[in-house]
């Protein structure tokens, strides 16, 4: 499993450093706007369509600072900052000088990350599955087997989930059993770099 941080709050330093030393690979979720900003908004230093390439990087870097070892970066909403080549290049061009990932978290089907990746040569991944879109167990357990459908299918496939105790765990009684059903859990670096060669 490779977990995400908010870049927010104070213990979000000392919990991305639990979760690396327990063995998970981490991402930093970075504020995006969405299309109903400010009414519904991911936090402090959003980036924004209306500042200029230059603001939203240092935003960027503000929130990069938060935590440490994280082998990418996702999108905390974003619906509308991820559609806009304008502003998203410039950030997606950032993190790929730095060698990191992005998982573009599946949520808006607008979004360029894709193609902007991949004319930068950047590792990226495309979630297939929101697993707890509709947080219940019934339809997290449907949503599982839909990602579990499209590994099988492709020979791989990347699920993204919040961390509500539900979606932990049912994800967490699904990846048990998962060796032997015969899927192995890889981290996301490993299909964001084969991802990247499709």
């Amino acid at each position: 499993m490779t977990l995400g941080f908010v870049p927010y709050g104070a213990e979000v330093a000392a919990l991305a450093t639990r979760a690396r030393t327990s063995g998970h690979e981490i991402l930093l979720q970075v504020p995006m706007e969405p299309f109903d900003y400010p009414d519904n908004d991911p936090g402090p230093q959003t980036l924004l369509t209306t500042l200029t390439p230059q603001q939203n990087i240092e935003r960027l870097y503000t929130v990069m600072g938060k935590i440490q070892g994280y082998v990418g970066m996702t999108n905390t909403m974003g619906a509308r900052f991820t559609a806009s080549e304008e502003s998203f290049s410039p950030i997606l061009r950032e993190a790929a000088k730095r060698g990191l990932i992005f998982v573009d978290d599946g949520s808006n089907p607008r979004s360029l990350a894709g193609r902007i990746a991949g004319a930068g040569n950047m590792p990226f991944v495309h979630a297939d599955v929101v697993l707890d879109a509709v947080p219940t167990p019934t339809e997290i357990d449907r949503a599982l087997d839909r990602l579990e459908m499209a590994a099988r299918g492709r020979s791989f496939a990347v699920g993204i989930s919040s961390a509500r105790p539900v979606s932990i765990a049912h994800i967490a009684a699904w990846a048990k059993a998962a060796e032997a059903r015969g899927l192995l859990l890889v981290p996301v670096s490993a299909v964001a770099a084969k991802g990247k060669q499709i």
